[in-house]
């Protein structure tokens, strides 16, 4: 072996220094067959004295620079190294059965070949040498601090990665060694991590078992003066946070912290020069951070300490939760120290860092707990540097440490006799008044307190800790916005407004967003608590200086609240409201209104809802609290705003509080009542009902309350059953004695009206949300027993109002319409509407009682409302009518076929026909749509049958009163073509007679021309809605009626009579052509006499030298025509055979050519003398209402050339329509001739109406007409020389004649 050993020596040496590449190469080989042996074969001890330790030494002393790239100099640099890992190997490598160590080779970086690592699986074969060979030791050191020599073959290197971080160096070598040799190796690899960046040292001293003892010897040769001691220092911080949980006992760790802190201390004196100020401030931050990992492991090592103490020590208690290890005087200046680098001491540099001043924070809050007494105060402190710092990383730097402070110092802050409101005074205090921070800042500082706070161990902590934050947080806003910028500013006053608190709002309400990331049960808590610090300010305006001791002190107290909203800062002289300034009333105000809209807010919140609704055990005893709470709040307000209202010497300020205040805790405690459990909140309800001394707002209030909260009510549930019961208490309500009995009680008595129409409301949503779908239930007979006596208890007491009403609007003309009874009826109107609705069939008992005042009622009101002037009047009258109307319409949808003994009055012209219900000038179009949907239910629900006749007789009352009421028939009218629409046709053929009875009143009106037109129109809609379902049949003998009501055109005593009835024969013959085409042929031609002796009349009253044979000529003055009434049927006439010769026209024309031609030859040659007529300036012609020309065209232009009438009949057009119809050319000569004659004509309106037709049958005819083309160029040739309209109209006819011949007819017109 010896033998063996020294050849391995020899053989790798070449001369006093050299090495040889065959001989190491050989004795690698070797080397390691004989560590493969085992330790019985080869001592490792004897391995290392005979070859290893002059090996080593020898490629220590190496300078040739060209060995570390041969790879067998690299093997045996690796196998000697391999002997100084201490790693004895008991059995051999080579043995099969039970081999559990395992040599596997990694690569070398030099030579590429795999190095050797084992894989040990029972101790008894792996041991380490033990005692570690001093030459060994002395080697390892020697080679760590000759870092500065040259190591061509990386010797420091791979000594780290072969030997020091072997898991078998460090845990079986290391620990054994002496503490001076430790100390020596730790130092020697330090220096090599922070003076030559070597990475391998590193690993191999964080690898290494070191405790805090072994720490300490390092720190102690650290400078923190120059860069390489702090890097020196972040190394050993790594190390720290590497092995905190091994550090060993807490002396140790002790002085460890100690000698971290006096390292910060010095990096951060402000006269520290060493290193750039970036390094140093990441030397801090990771040396904070390893303090901080120490003292987060230090405080489970006392805890665990403490604990074992216990079991043999005395169990007395002690008067503080930690023991204050080590100095309180050291402890303190720690605190001190953190503080100042948060930015807390001028003679330390703060952190720039936001990631260090948290880690400081968090820090401080682990001393706090060690030793409350002497760190709390620092925490102060540190809370007001930061919140005075600017930038947003300051203020998120703070945010983030607040969740590691306030728990710790809630916790301890008592054993230094401070409370929570001393630390919310100093964060709360510096972000709100500092002035440089934005309200987003603000928010964000503070929504992370508020999650620190929830942290708390109880829930009741943190409600009371984030009510006192909110609070104070409120105080110092309204603090802030009451002060004055300068004299001239205006103070923030109270409004009335929901959310406007004054002249100048709050830019932003901390309170809500600080609100919005808390739990229902939170916001629930702290409404309580805002609502009893909200009372004790309410007293305190008031002088009330009620006792505020609490010994909580995780709450603030309510006069610490008013202290800041007073002062901005706490403080223990007492004031009074009295001693106020203004602004500081101002701001008590401001604060007090802000603290019940906030509880408003909390109370409004779906969330919070859901959870008072649900409430159980704890939650519905809070909810409870804060319902009690609530009523004495209102109570004492209202009381108070009684008393205070009516002093003189109250400043407008202070009186718009009082008038507001009311209102905050009315809809606070509104909104509480609605979500209460139902038993609770109907309990609630009926003692208020009962009690004759609640008041009458807040009853109404509480009454739409129960209304909108039945509406969530399920009617199976048995919760309904109890609302049920409410029924008879709300009717009672209604019903009670003083309010319908006398006028003065009723305009005199205000909320006594509130309070009546809030039960109506009540019971109108009770029977739509309670009563069942269907009626045979069983629960829809428990309903009914209810709802009924309620109904019939209502039914006579709107009788009796409306009497009341009706005679009071009758005696007193001037009386306005939104008076207490007009209103209470229109909600009585509206109440009973639903319960008609809901029980159907059942209120018939009661519908005499409900009809007959209702249509008194509106009658009354239609009148009224017709010769009304004053608007709030008009309004108060809209809503009267509104709630009747939807009232009838209710009972007409219900129950239609027991309505028809009510139609006569309902259709009376001052009822619903009335233009007050239908008027266009409305600015409200609710009751005009009312109306004509309870027209449209009558008209489609009663059967025409039974609604006929009271439509006649309506009809024929509203048009027997000369001029005034015919708007009142058009509403009639409009009933029945709804009715005609909606019948089926079977039903309709026994009233065809009544209906044409209604048609002939339209028809035969003889007042204005308006009128006239309006009804006229209306009658064609009805008689067409007829037509559209009667069989041709059917059509000829109501057509013939029609013919027999008109009467004889000749020869008749009334002339006036006669031309209205033949004005609107012909109208709804033109309709009825327009719409039946040619299937109305054959009714025409029972007319076609008629049609003759028509146009002969006015032929006879227009024409001029044409016809000799009448008595009277006519002047050339057409202003001495005055009778033009019998000229009212023409026009209608000639669009009725505009109409019938179009609609013939596509059937080939054979009725107008019917009788041997005579029917096309009369109408023509009456047709063609009317376009030489004299028509009478004053004529009344009815005209297109798109048509612009119209409005300056004559008489003669409108009915004869069709200026502005083509959709109302004219000559031009019937001609027109008659050549189209007449197709043969022998029948267009005699026309042609005639309209070549008007062309002719000396009167300029007539050649213009002869081109103008003529220039129409061309265009209409086309080619077919060319025939007749030669003996129109002549005239045609003469017009191209007349005016120039004349002239251009004869250019378009030889313009289009040319293109019809394809040729120039130029050479013709010369």
């Amino acid at each position: 072996r010896r033998l063996l050993l020294k050849g391995c020596g020899s053989s790798a040496l070449v001369g006093h220094s050299g090495l040889s590449a065959g001989g190491c190469g050989a004795s690698s080989v070797v080397l390691s067959s004989m560590e493969k042996a085992g330790e019985q074969a080869f001592p490792l001890l004897q391995r290392w004295e005979d070859a290893g330790r002059d090996l080593f030494e020898r490629l220590r002393g190496a300078e040739d620079g060209a060995l570390g790239s041969e790879p067998s100099v690299c093997q045996l640099r690796d196998c000697v190294m391999s002997m100084m890992k201490g790693v004895i190997v008991n059995e051999a490598q080579a043995g099969e059965d039970g081999v559990s160590i395992q040599i596997n080779d990694g690569p070398s970086s030099m030579s590429g070949r795999r190095s050797r690592s084992y894989s040990v699986g029972s101790s008894d074969m792996f041991t380490t040498i033990s005692p570690y060979p001093e030459s060994m030791l002395q080697s390892i050191l020697n080679t760590l601090t000759s870092s500065g020599k040259s190591d061509p073959l990386l010797l420091n290197e791979k000594l780290s990665q072969l030997v020091l971080t072997r898991q078998s160096w460090s845990n079986g070598v290391f620990p054994k060694l002496s503490s001076k040799m430790k100390q020596s190796i730790t130092s020697a690899l330090l220096a090599l991590r922070s003076h030559h960046n070597e990475e391998s040292a590193g690993l191999a001293l964080i690898g290494l078992p070191l405790t805090a003892s072994g720490l300490n010897h390092l720190l102690k040769g650290i400078s923190t003066a120059s860069e390489d001691g702090q890097a020196a220092l972040v190394f050993v911080n790594d190390c720290v946070l590497t092995k905190v949980e091994l550090l060993g006992n807490i002396l140790d760790i002790s002085k460890l912290s100690g000698r971290l802190f006096d390292h910060l201390l010095s990096l951060s004196s402000s006269s520290h020069g060493g290193g750039d100020s970036g390094g140093r401030d990441y030397t801090r931050v990771s040396t904070v951070q390893s303090l901080l990992a120490i003292h987060s492991q230090y405080k489970g090592n006392l805890k665990q300490d403490d604990s074992h103490k216990s079991q043999t020590k005395s169990k007395r208690k002690r008067s503080r939760s930690h023991s204050d290890v080590g100095n309180a005087k050291t402890i303190a200046a720690q605190a001190d120290t953190l503080v100042g680098i948060i930015g807390g001491s001028p003679t330390i540099e703060p952190l720039s860092s936001a990631r260090g001043q948290v880690l400081a924070l968090s820090l401080l809050s682990c001393l706090c707990e060690e030793a409350p007494s002497s760190v709390v105060s620092s925490l102060l402190h540190a809370l007001k540097s930061l919140a005075v710092s600017e930038g947003d990383s300051q203020s998120s730097v703070l945010g983030e440490a607040l969740g590691a402070i306030l728990p710790a110092y809630c916790e301890h802050a008592p054993s230094a006799g401070l409370s929570l409101v001393n630390l919310l005074e100093s964060l709360v205090g510096q972000v709100i008044l500092s002035g440089d921070a934005n309200i987003a800042t603000q928010h964000g500082i503070l929504d992370n307190a508020v999650e620190a706070l929830k942290s708390l161990p109880t829930k009741e902590n943190s409600s009371d800790a984030v009510a006192s934050l909110i609070a104070c947080a409120m105080s110092l806003q309204a603090y802030k916005v009451q002060q004055p910028a300068g004299d001239d500013k205006e103070y923030v006053t109270m409004s009335d407004d929901s959310d406007e608190v004054g002249e100048h709002a709050i830019p932003s309400r901390l309170d809500v967003m600080l609100l919005e990331g808390t739990s229902s049960a939170i916001k629930i808590a702290v409404s309580l608590s805002l609502l009893q610090y909200a009372e004790y300010l309410l007293m305190f305006i008031c002088g009330n200086t009620s006792n505020d001791s609490t010994q909580d002190a995780m709450r603030a107290k309510p006069s610490e609240v008013a202290a800041l909203a007073l002062t901005g800062q706490l403080s223990k002289d007492t004031v009074s409201y009295s001693t106020c300034n203004e602004t500081q009333k101002r701001t008590v105000m401001l604060l007090a209104i802000n603290m019940i809209q906030t509880v408003r807010g909390v109370l409004s919140t779906p969330a919070a809802r859901r959870l008072v609704r649900k409430s159980k055990g704890e939650e519905a005893e809070l909810c409870l609290r804060l319902w009690n709470e609530l009523m004495q709040t209102h109570t004492n307000t209202l009381r108070a705003h009684a008393k205070l209202v009516v002093d003189d010497e109250l400043s407008p300020a202070e009186r718009r509080f009082w008038d507001a205040a009311p209102k905050a805790t009315g809809e606070c405690l509104e909104c509480l009542q609605n979500l209460l459990p139902v038993p609770h909140f109907l309990a609630s309800m009926s003692n208020a009902l009962l009690d004759e001394q609640a008041d009458a707002y807040i009853l109404k209030k509480s009454m739409r309350l129960l209304a909108n909260r039945v509406t969530d009510m399920d009617t199976d549930s048995p919760e309904s059953l109890l609302f049920l019961d409410m029924v008879p208490d709300l009717v009672s309500l209604v019903t009670s004695d003083g309010v319908a009995a006398e006028k003065e009680a009723i305009t005199g008595n205000r909320r006594n009206i509130m309070l009546k129409q809030g039960a109506l409301m009540a019971i109108e949503s009770f029977v739509r949300a309670l009563y069942p779908s269907t009626d045979k239930s069983r629960l829809a007979s428990t309903m009914a027993s209810v709802f009924l006596p309620a109904l019939s208890s209502l039914t006579k007491f709107m009788d009796k109002t409306a009497r009341g009403w009706i005679k009071d609007s009758v005696e007193n003309e001037e009386s306005e319409f939104g008076d207490a009874e007009c209103q209470l009826l229109s909600s009585l109107s509206l109440c009973i509407s639903s319960l008609i609705m809901t029980l159907k069939a059942k209120c018939l008992p009661h519908l005499p009682s409900i009809l007959k005042p209702l249509l008194k009622s509106l009658q009354s009101v239609n009148v009224l409302m017709d010769d009304a002037e004053d608007e709030e009047g008009i309004r108060g009258g809209d809503l009267l009518q509104l709630s009747i109307v939807k009232t009838l319409s209710a009972v007409a949808n219900t129950l239609p076929q027991f309505i028809p003994p009510y139609l006569d009055s309902l259709l009376s012209e001052d009822t619903l026909p009335s233009p007050t219900l239908h008027g266009e000038d409305k600015d409200e179009l609710s009751v005009n749509a009312a109306a004509v949907e309870l027209e449209t239910a009558l008209a489609t629900k009663v059967p025409i049958r039974q609604l006929i006749l009271p439509l006649f007789k309506g009809a024929t009352r509203c048009l027997e009163t000369e001029g005034t009421r015919w708007k009142e028939a058009m509403s009639i009218f409009g009933m029945l073509k709804v009715a005609i629409d909606s019948t089926e046709r079977s039903a309709l053929a026994p009233v065809v007679g009544k209906i044409f009875n209604c048609l002939v009143l339209a028809y035969g009106y003889q007042g204005d021309s308006e009128a006239r037109k309006a009804l006229l129109q209306i009658g064609n809609k009805c008689l067409l809605a007829l037509v559209m379902k009667l069989s041709e049949s059917q059509l000829r003998p109501l057509y013939a009626r029609f013919r027999e009501w008109r009467g004889d055109i000749k020869d008749v005593p009334d002339n006036n009579e006669s031309a209205i009835r033949r004005h609107a024969f012909w109208s709804l013959s033109a309709q009825l052509s327009r719409t039946l085409r040619s299937i109305f042929l054959p009714c025409t031609t029972s007319v076609i006499s008629d049609i003759i002796d028509e146009l002969e009349i006015a032929v006879s009253i227009m024409g001029s030298k044409f016809n000799e044979t009448k008595k009277r000529r006519i002047e050339e003055d057409t202003e001495s025509l005055t009778d033009t009434q019998e000229l009212l049927p023409l026009q209608p006439l000639l669009l009725f055979l505009e109409l019938t010769f179009r609609a013939d026209a596509h059937e080939g024309g054979d009725w107008t050519r019917g009788d041997d031609n005579q029917r096309y030859n009369m109408i023509s040659n009456h047709l063609a003398k009317l376009l030489l007529a004299q028509v009478p300036k004053k004529l009344d012609v009815l005209t297109d209402s798109v048509s612009n020309q119209s409005s300056s065209a004559s008489s003669y232009q409108k009915l004869v050339q069709g200026v502005g009438t083509s959709d109302h009949g004219n000559v031009a057009g019937c001609l027109s329509s008659l050549a189209t119809a007449a197709g043969n050319e022998q029948l267009w000569k005699p026309l042609n001739l005639a309209l070549l004659e008007a062309c002719s004509h000396k009167r300029t309106e007539v050649r213009k109406a002869g081109i103008s037709c003529l220039l129409s049958i061309i265009d209409t005819i086309g080619e077919e007409y060319m025939v007749l083309l030669p003996e129109c160029l002549p005239v045609l040739s003469e017009l191209l020389e007349d005016e120039e309209e004349i002239a251009g109209m004869a250019k378009e006819c030889v313009r289009q004649s040319e293109e019809l011949l394809g040729e120039s007819l130029e050479e013709s017109l010369r």
